[in-house]
């Protein structure tokens, strides 16, 4: 029934009201009504990684008929890096993924992403638990576009026979896919590369360097790049577009757009021990970021109900600034009204790891690893104990842009290398550089197929 009120507001208003209240003299004015009814989020404590996943292990462990965790529920997984012989698991409501895929969909459609015409190849991991194929597909699909659900295990050889048959003229795929199809494609004789015509690539599951995205123009021409940000926790929520943010000043960034009505954002000051507690935290004890200043993103999902995500500490490092005036104006004020930028770098990468005595920071490697020269594509760390029993091996395993005929040699990045890492005659056997032929020679998570940046074998 029209103009009527849900019991619950009544029941707020009555408690400041004289009627019920010898507290308050005055019945509240509009102000104080509205301040009533407004959800205070800051009350909430923090919900960490932790103490979610404790309380979901023992809830679908649980076989009794009163568990709603169980019913109705999608299946998706976490902890992809964790090396384990089974992924963790997170369930949400079924009916919500969906509708929480048609509105990463529409969201794609206002950030002009899809156009009706565009035919998507999607190579997303799917099996072992594991749905970034149907997701992304479905996400697509909702927002124009026409997909050819392809799948990990597709060779190269069927994926460039795809692309020229059908017309293909998106790729969507993780990162790691897309270069390895693209280094596919660059040595293919000139009239069959000629006869692929790609103009958007979307990718997901970590950054595109300027590195990379310039080896991708080198092959497939001027192509647009854009990214969905979405984790088993939070679902999809974020879609990059650089057409609409500017290309990326930072390596390790990305600028996500989201609607504020489908996620709450909180930045924790980077500072803040609350963020890496493993306690519930209250909001009393919390240090919060300035606008537009990275910290640890804490996130409220508007669009689950049956097990709600409420201040959840991600794990990730990010800000969140305003939509730029010309984006604004592209995408309309009208539909650009609630939404906001998130500055995406990535999860917390201020550890670091000690080799030979020494430690090394991750966030200071990667920006070494995108040299100008070096041309690497995608590398990895692994430390490991020395079959002679010396100091432990630190191996280096790249991945590079051969195609470039300005990549520098071998022996002069391992000279370069060992200036990084600090090397002396003594130890410089230590360290193994090993140029990877194919992605295939990396150590890849179980569950999502990711390349694992760090891995540390020591007994």
């Amino acid at each position: 029934m029209a103009n009527c009120y849900p019991l619950q507001d009544i029941l707020t208003i009555a408690r400041i009201h004289p009627f019920y209240s010898t507290e308050h003299k005055y019945p509240p004015n509009s102000r104080e009504i509205a301040q009533a009814l407004k959800p205070e989020l800051s009350t909430e404590k923090l919900l960490h990684k932790t103490q979610l996943y404790e309380t979901i292990e023992r809830l679908y462990a649980d076989t009794c008929c009163e568990n709603g965790y169980r019913t109705n529920s999608y299946v998706s997984t976490t902890g992809g890096g964790s090396g384990k012989s089974l992924p963790m698991l997170f369930l949400t409501n079924t009916v919500e993924n969906r509708n929480q895929r048609v509105a990463a969909g529409r969201l794609m459609q206002t950030c002009k992403v899809m156009e009706p015409t565009d035919w998507v190849f999607n190579m997303h991991h799917s099996g072992s638990f594991y749905r970034a194929l149907d997701l992304t597909t479905e996400i697509i699909e909702h927002a124009g576009g026409t997909v050819l659900s392809a799948g990990h295990t597709i060779t190269h050889e069927k994926a460039v026979d795809a692309c020229q048959k059908f017309h293909i003229n998106v790729l969507s795929g993780d990162a790691s896919q897309i270069i390895s199809l693209a280094h596919h494609v660059a040595t293919l004789s000139e009239s069959l590369r000629s006869s692929i015509n790609i103009t958007k690539i979307i990718y997901t599951c970590e950054m595109l360097s300027r590195t990379r995205r310039k080896f991708l123009t080198s092959i497939f021409g001027p192509v647009a790049f854009y990214s969905i940000f979405a984790s088993a926790e939070t679902g999809p929520w974020a879609i990059a577009n650089f057409n609409l943010t500017g290309e990326p000043a930072d390596d390790n960034a990305a600028d996500f757009i989201y609607d504020e009505r489908a996620m709450r954002v909180e930045v924790l000051a980077m500072s803040s021990p609350a963020a890496d507690s493993q306690q519930l935290s209250l909001s009393g004890e919390l240090e919060f970021a300035p606008e537009a200043t990275a910290g640890h993103l804490v996130l409220t999902c508007l669009q689950r109900l049956q097990n709600p995500l409420v201040r959840y500490v991600s794990g990730d490092i990010g800000s969140v600034h305003e939509l730029p005036a010309s984006a604004m104006r592209q995408i309309g004020e009208d539909k650009a009204a609630h939404l906001k930028v998130l500055r995406l770098y990535g999860r917390d990468q201020r550890f670091s790891f000690k080799w030979l005595g020494e430690y090394y920071d991750f966030a200071e490697l990667s920006k070494v690893m995108q040299t100008e020269g070096w041309d690497i594509l995608h590398w990895q760390v692994i430390l490991k104990d020395d079959d002679l029993k010396g100091p432990d091996i630190c191996e280096l395993r790249l991945f590079r842009d051969w195609v470039d005929g300005r990549t520098v040699a071998c022996k002069e990045l391992e000279r370069d290398l060992a200036e990084v890492f600090h090397l002396t005659p003594l130890n410089a056997k230590q360290l193994k550089v090993v140029n990877v032929k194919n992605m295939e020679e990396f150590v890849k998570s179980e569950t999502s197929n990711k390349i694992i940046r760090f891995l540390d074998f020591r007994a």
